[in-house]
């Protein structure tokens, strides 16, 4: 590599609480000494950040320290289809090259005039070399309807999440054994009122018909989502909102958590346009922890998991998931074989080191 620099160009880092770009980012940070990230919420999250990672603080800046020169960047690298059409500016006034990762979400999704603009934007520009696609879904539209040549798409099944959630050191507490509660939880942020989207309603609906059967049942939710939203009188104190959290929250909470419940479905937020990748992060940090998943897959797109032996689909019915979750409530010897296994399964399909040599190799080529 020359003197000149890796630059990540972001809209939401360092804010803590976008786990997978933490992840990510400061994987190139420590691993290329020319990287440095730019970031347009620097004063807001910044300090909180240099606090925690006080080895990579001098790294992070502000876009007010770009240099607009022409002179200090080799390669400029980002995340997602909104943050790549926003800096094409300043690719071209650069004048330098561009790799981007094309996660669900963050101004992609289907069938959208609007969108397509913005992918024959970015992959008609001349700067652009490689993009990084993490679901076959995506390959396919972006491939087979001629925005982008093979040749310049990278597959690489997965996201990224904290390398320390693959060795937990807080023990588990087991229903029956350590704890006397069957404890379920809810992990998602809101982007449209009730959260439907993310089947937030079909979560409560959930919890209610479960209390009915028995009061061991304990209900958390993790995310910007609160108790006045939303009827919840019914479940009392059963359940718990605890707002949005960073990655120092989660391995106490999920070591006490027996199912996630991830009733999501596509083409609600954006109507007939718009879905999530799967597994979501959320689902991925809480398998990692021993947690079993229970989630929603009404794209197919899953290409790694075993119904019943490493992860359980669900239909996003309240009725439905109430049947599935009692049926293991009854049976926690079989609901927490099934985690185990999926811990070991999402360690070897998400595992970091492969996730990240994944990436940087494609990055290498254009240094």
């Amino acid at each position: 590599m020359t003197n000149k620099k890796l630059a990540i160009l972001d809209d939401f880092f360092p804010n803590l609480t976008t786990g997978f770009r933490i992840a990510e980012f400061n994987y190139y940070l420590e691993r290329f000494p020319n990287c440095e990230a730019y970031v347009h919420r620097h004063d807001n999250h910044y300090p909180e950040y240099a606090a925690t990672y006080p080895h990579l603080k001098d790294k992070v800046k502000s876009f007010w320290q770009f240099d607009w020169t022409g002179k200090s960047y080799a390669l400029f690298y980002t995340v997602f289809l909104s943050n790549a059409a926003h800096f094409t500016f300043t690719y071209e006034y650069d004048n330098t090259p561009f790799i981007f990762e094309l996660y669900p979400g963050g101004g992609f999704w289907f069938n959208d005039d609007e969108v397509d603009t913005k992918l024959r934007k970015v992959f008609g520009s001349p700067l652009f070399r490689k993009v990084i696609v993490t679901q076959k879904i995506i390959y396919d539209y972006i491939v087979n309807r001629g925005f982008v040549t093979p040749d310049k798409v990278a597959y690489i099944y997965g996201m990224v999440t904290y390398p320390e959630y693959f060795y937990p050191t807080i023990p588990k507490l087991y229903f029956g054994k350590d704890k006397n509660t069957f404890d379920i939880c809810f992990i998602a942020n809101k982007y449209m009122p009730l959260g439907i989207d993310k089947g937030f309603p079909v979560f409560i609906e959930t919890c209610k018909k479960l209390l009915k059967v028995t009061e061991n049942f304990r209900f958390h939710i993790v995310g910007n989502f609160g108790p006045n939203e939303i009827d919840v009188k019914e479940l009392g104190y059963t359940v718990v909102f605890y707002g949005s959290k960073d990655k120092r929250f989660f391995p106490h909470f999920f070591s006490k958590m027996d199912i996630i419940v991830s009733p999501n479905q596509p083409f609600i937020l954006i109507p007939g346009k718009s879905f999530d990748g799967f597994p979501t992060g959320c689902c991925i940090d809480a398998a990692l922890h021993n947690v079993a998943i229970f989630c929603t897959d009404m794209l197919n797109m899953n290409e790694h998991f075993e119904h019943r032996k490493d992860i359980f689909f669900i239909n996003p019915v309240a009725e439905k998931i109430a049947e599935n979750i009692l049926e293991y409530y009854q049976n926690p010897d079989e609901l927490y074989q099934m985690s185990a296994r999926g811990q070991a399964k999402f360690k070897e399909v998400f595992d970091f080191d492969k996730q990240m040599q994944a990436r940087t190799s494609v990055i290498e080529q254009f240094l």
